[in-house]
């Protein structure tokens, strides 16, 4: 009986040793895989905002050409009398 119950708490302790070893494993798995996952959301999250700003920029600069053909085409047409307002740019940005 004193064999049988030493054979168990053995086999006890190295099936929890096991599943420890197997737990911690998993574990660093797991916080790799985070990290990577963490590593490539700042990388899109980088991309998409500097896709963002060249957007803004492209459109600003859309914006400002038009503007200064409307202005042109207004001083062609004659309205050059016409008191014209001048915002900053820096409002719109």
């Amino acid at each position: 009986m004193e064999l049988l119950n030493a054979y168990q708490s053995k086999i006890k302790m190295q099936t929890e040793a096991q599943h420890e070893r197997e737990l911690q494993k998993l574990e660093q798995r797991v916080s790799l895989r985070r990290a990577h996952l963490e590593q490539k959301i700042e990388e899109e999250l980088a991309a998409l905002q500097k896709e963002r700003s060249e957007r803004i920029k492209f459109l600003l600069e859309r914006q400002e050409r038009e503007i200064e053909t409307f202005d042109m085409e207004s001083l062609r047409m004659g309205f050059g009398n016409l008191v014209t307002l001048e915002y900053p740019k820096e409002d719109y940005r």
